[in-house]
């Protein structure tokens, strides 16, 4: 039985448009060591999503995990595309945001980072369809 489209409105911590399939992640993940930004590939082999890519896929995260070198990573996936579409966040994660931002301005790229409530990330299942509006707009097509 199909359920019905969900709609969330997110806080736009970084605005644009994406969609794509959702890829929820179980636990935090650093961008900096667990994850391999020229290909996207979560490296991390504790972390439940081990061996799974990112790209082109909607990132659903609570938040990042460790140090100052996150914008970089998220900087240098995004420029060589093998980075999210989008991240939606269960906090507010200003490694992510700065790292989104910096590459949004340098290589001229559209990626949201928007944020919601850790109940409503738990209404997403991997796989589904999604999209971000400009204004914060969740679509998600079940």
């Amino acid at each position: 039985m199909n359920q019905q489209p969900l709609s969330i409105q997110a806080r736009v911590l970084v605005a644009g448009c994406a969609e794509g399939p959702a890829l929820v992640l179980d636990d935090t993940l650093s961008f900096w060591g667990g994850f391999n930004p020229a290909n996207g590939e979560i490296i991390d082999v504790h972390h439940p999503q081990h061996g799974q890519r990112v790209g082109g896929r909607i990132l659903c995260i609570a938040q990042s995990k460790g140090s100052a070198g996150t914008p970089g990573g998220i900087a240098e996936t995004l420029r060589n595309g093998s980075g999210p579409a989008a991240f939606v966040l269960g906090e507010r994660d200003v490694n992510i945001s700065v790292g989104t931002l910096v590459a949004n301005r340098l290589y001229q790229l559209n990626v949201p980072v928007v944020e919601i409530s850790i109940e409503q990330m738990r209404q997403i299942n991997t796989g589904e369809a999604m999209t971000i509006d400009r204004d914060g707009t969740i679509s998600i097509n079940r």
